[in-house]
């Protein structure tokens, strides 16, 4: 059998990355209310790169630290580390009574190929279960929430590979932009929820009704997911009139295609965007920021503050480029009272608390209609196997070689 391996970055520049590979060591008994997580199939985006930006502020460093068996200089922890990606894995041995032997989970996964015990409670939801482990508990709960589902082998023949791909790849993705739809801009009012999760947002803030919304990187997954949630999770009286989608020339083309956009320009058209703002006067105009690079959203805001109509910035992404720790903290300054910053987690359990297995239900009713549509148009699912793939992959992000067409989808 071959030994375990498993990504390691170096936590003040993870553009230096490698594989490690473990010494062969039994694995221990199993805990009670354990499970023992064997990962199979992982989901690489941009976001993986922001884990590894702010997990120094954020805990994601911490969810799978360095077994002790790591060799040196690797079991440093204060040096190098682990994240984690979303997707599958298989359940290889359980001491919860009804969860069997052979089943999967969806959630927050190690990326390695040595497999991983959790702790875990019921949540009285249906198939939710929440991971307890001590070392984990200051992380966003959606770092700790996990479903549990049928075998890989049945999932397979009943919804298909590439829809166990678009899961690893979007489902988080998505449900950023389905919470931000659904209950940041909310049009029922038993839904509203500031974007942060916490604070004031008025029944005004929250009205989409005759508005006008510009995407920043409006070709990430997130910024595509927000676009297509606006036009097609939501009552026609509640959508928007406008939506502009922001991008590079690299991704303009993709992002037209996808029909979710009523205008889509360049990173340096925001003239040309204030003069659609100023003929079409909207009753207000929501600037989303999803990650945009080069200082596109100072110039994009200082256009806005130029237009008569009133507008709103959100902030849900960050710029994804290598940046040392010290970096990232100076990144956040001083707050800034026009921007409200989106927390994916706070906005998600707001949400499950106001419905429960309904919310759940209806969320996933959704991501399944997204993906019989198909997805993203012009967006290909590109499946590889391995970590050394894995590593190919993250090696491409940190080159900036990875084109919006490409949805990178591993086999561990």
């Amino acid at each position: 059998m071959a030994s375990p391996v498993m990504h390691i970055l170096d936590k003040v520049d993870y553009s230096k990355h490698r594989l490690v590979t473990l010494p062969p060591t039994p694995l221990p008994p199993l805990a009670p209310s354990s499970l023992r997580l064997q990962p199979k199939i992982l989901g690489l985006t941009t976001n993986n790169f922001s884990y590894a930006r702010m997990g120094h502020i954020l805990g994601w460093w911490d969810i799978y630290p360095q077994p002790e068996n790591t060799p040196a200089p690797y079991n440093d922890r204060a040096t190098y580390g682990r994240i984690a990606a979303w997707g599958y894995a298989e359940i290889v041995a359980s001491t919860v009574p009804d969860i069997a032997v052979g089943s999967t989970v969806y959630g927050f996964l190690p990326i390695a190929t040595l497999p991983e015990d959790v702790r875990i409670e019921q949540t009285g939801m249906k198939d939710q279960i929440y991971v307890v482990n001590e070392h984990r508990q200051h992380l966003w709960k959606i770092y700790n929430r996990y479903t549990v589902c049928p075998p890989l082998a049945e999932l397979e023949k009943t919804k298909s590979l590439d829809y166990l791909g678009w899961d690893a790849l979007m489902q988080g993705l998505y449900n950023t932009s389905y919470n931000l739809s659904t209950y940041a801009f909310a049009w029922e009012e038993s839904n509203r929820i500031h974007p942060s999760g916490e604070g004031a947002w008025s029944a005004s803030d929250a009205n989409l009704d005759s508005s006008t919304v510009i995407i920043l990187n409006a070709s990430g997954k997130t910024g595509m997911s927000f676009a297509f949630a606006l036009r097609n999770n939501r009552p026609k009286q509640h959508q928007p009139t406008t939506v502009i989608g922001v991008v590079s020339p690299a991704s303009k083309e993709l992002v037209e295609k996808s029909g979710w956009y009523d205008a889509v320009l360049l990173n340096t058209d925001d003239q040309t965007a204030k003069h659609l703002v100023e003929k079409s006067q909207p009753r207000r105009v929501v600037l989303c920021d999803f990650g945009a690079r080069g200082g596109a959203a100072a110039t994009w805001r200082a256009m806005l503050a130029s237009v008569s109509a009133p507008h709103t910035f959100i902030l849900i992404g960050g710029e994804v480029k290598p940046q040392h720790p010290d970096e990232v903290i100076k990144s956040f300054g001083t707050p800034d009272p026009e921007c409200h910053i989106v927390n994916a987690g706070m906005l998600r359990e707001r949400g499950i608390e106001s419905g429960n297995d309904k919310y759940f239900k209806e969320f996933f009713a959704a991501f399944d209609d997204f993906k019989a549509k198909g997805g993203i148009p012009g967006l290909t699912l590109e499946w590889d196997d391995g970590p050394e793939a894995w590593e190919k992959g993250w090696e491409a992000f940190c080159k900036d070689e990875v084109r919006a067409s490409r949805g990178l989808v591993y086999r561990v």
